[in-house]
């Protein structure tokens, strides 16, 4: 009889045993998911078979930073604009990067702060961000749902709006981000050719800043 890798042979008959399939470490696929990915969340981790032990693990080993509940950090990984871009949309998925943080990703504002601004529905319960600084303002009807751009950033979702958008929001929350600041985005937008005419004259109208831009409603 021919002799298999899985079947061993006994006086008393042929006896089975499991063969183990080879796989790589958990501890190693988790540190490749966190260099892919850089932030991972607890229920994206789940998916890929990685069990919430091998997590915490993880976090004892220094291969990865916990920045809030459920919510953890490539360890070697600095957070700079786009991965706290990345925080605040896992987090408030519902909510649009706005503001400053928009014009900052659009490349039309050089800054150094470290806050994310995010619009949501002006009934939506304030959500509570760890890991970032994050400032809300609350927008609704077409104020809040047009001009949003669903883009990626490391193959994350995030949500932003356009550079015409926001630079209407601007306009209109000019006294939260300074006078000055919200003209000089204006001229910016407009010489850097970052929008058309058309567009920014339309999302004037919805946030009620006409007049800002030279046109009356």
């Amino acid at each position: 009889m021919p002799t298999f890798p899985h079947i061993q042979r006994s006086d008393s008959g042929l006896l089975f045993s499991h063969l183990r399939m080879s796989r790589p470490p958990l501890l190693k696929r988790l540190r490749a998911l966190a260099e892919r990915w850089t932030i991972l969340s607890s229920s994206e981790l789940r998916e890929r078979g990685i069990h919430h032990q091998i997590v915490k693990r993880a976090v004892e080993r220094g291969v990865l930073t916990k920045l809030d509940r459920g919510l953890y950090l490539a360890s070697d990984c600095v957070l700079d604009l786009q991965h706290r871009i990345i925080v605040a949309c896992k987090r408030v998925p519902h909510g649009v990067v706005c503001l400053e943080t928009s014009l900052r990703f659009h490349g039309i504002l050089h800054s150094n702060s470290d806050v994310i601004w995010m619009a949501i529905h002006r009934k939506a319960r304030k959500p509570v961000v760890k890991g970032v600084a994050v400032r809300f303002v609350r927008f609704s009807g077409d104020a809040l749902t047009q001009g949003v751009v669903n883009t990626r950033i490391n193959g994350v979702p995030v949500r932003v709006y356009s550079v015409a958008k926001t630079v209407a929001d601007c306009l209109k929350y000019r006294n939260k981000i300074g006078v000055l600041v919200a003209m000089h985005i204006l001229r910016e937008s407009i010489r850097q050719k970052k929008c058309s005419r058309e567009r920014l004259l339309h999302f004037a109208r919805i946030c009620r800043v006409s007049r800002l831009v030279g046109v009356r409603r």
